[in-house]
C-alpha cells in the first residue's frame, strides 16, 4: 500500500506461543519514585495496587517488564515528569522457578508435572532469565542452568513416547508437546515409507517368481 513501508519486528512477533507466554504474569514491586499510579489502571487493569516500604506491589504480565518497552517514550504519558524517567522494578519469580523447584528439577525432573506448574515452562523461564539478569545475575544463571537440566532429564522420555505411539503426556509443557508431536510425525513418516517398500519388494518378488 502506498505510504506504508517495510517493518523490521522481532523473529518471534507473530509466534503466538510466545504471545501466550508473555501474557503469563509474575509478582514485581514498582519503585514509587515518581510513578504515577495511573500507569497500574491503564496498563494492568489494577485501580489501586498493593503498597508497602518497598513500593508498589502488582502482578504484572512479562511483556510489561520487558526493559525495550519500559524505556520507550510511548510510556512517558504514565509519568508525572520527564522522558528521562523510566520505570524500576523488582521480579520476584513465580513459584514454579522458585529456588527451592529449582532444587527438586535439578535432582530428578523427569516425573514433574510441567503442564501443571507452568503450561509454558521453558519459554516463561527463557523470558525470567532476561528479564532478571540485570538485577540478579547468578540468580538468572542459575535459573538457566536448571532450564538446560530439566530438558536434557526429560527429552528422552518424551522421544521414547512418541517413538512408542503413546498418546501425549499430561505432564508436558507447551514446548515438550511440540517435541513430541514433531517426533511422532517423524516416526510415522519412518513407518510410511517402510511399509510402502516392503509392498515394492513383494510385487518385484511376484514377477520375478
Amino acid at each position: 500500500m502506498a505510504g506504508l513501508g517495510k517493518q523490521i519486528v522481532e523473529s518471534k512477533f507473530f509466534d503466538l506461543d510466545d504471545i501466550i507466554a508473555s501474557s503469563e504474569s509474575t509478582s514485581c514491586t514498582f519503585e514509587i519514585g515518581e510513578l504515577n499510579p495511573d500507569f497500574f489502571q491503564e496498563m494492568v487493569g489494577i485501580v489501586k495496587p498493593t503498597q508497602n516500604a518497598e513500593g508498589y506491589g502488582v502482578d504484572t504480565p512479562l511483556w510489561l517488564l520487558n526493559p525495550d518497552i519500559i524505556k520507550t517514550p510511548v510510556t512517558v504519558r504514565f509519568y508525572e515528569s520527564s522522558f528521562k524517567n523510566v520505570i524500576s522494578s523488582q521480579i520476584h519469580l513465580p513459584q514454579a522457578y522458585s529456588v527451592n523447584m529449582q532444587g527438586v528439577l535439578n535432582a530428578d525432573a523427569r516425573n514433574v508435572n510441567l503442564s501443571r506448574m507452568q503450561q509454558q515452562f521453558y519459554t516463561n523461564g527463557m523470558q525470567l532469565c532476561y528479564l532478571t539478569k540485570k538485577q540478579n545475575p547468578d540468580g538468572a544463571l542459575n535459573l538457566a542452568r536448571c532450564l538446560l537440566s530439566t530438558v536434557t532429564q526429560r527429552l528422552g522420555g518424551i522421544i521414547s513416547s512418541s517413538a512408542n505411539q503413546r498418546t501425549k503426556g499430561d505432564r508436558f509443557d507447551g514446548l515438550e508437546i511440540k517435541v513430541f508431536l514433531e517426533g511422532k510425525r517423524c516416526k510415522d513418516d519412518i513407518d510410511r515409507w517402510l511399509r510402502q517398500d516392503n509392498k515394492s519388494m513383494s510385487k518385484k518378488r511376484k514377477r520375478n517368481s
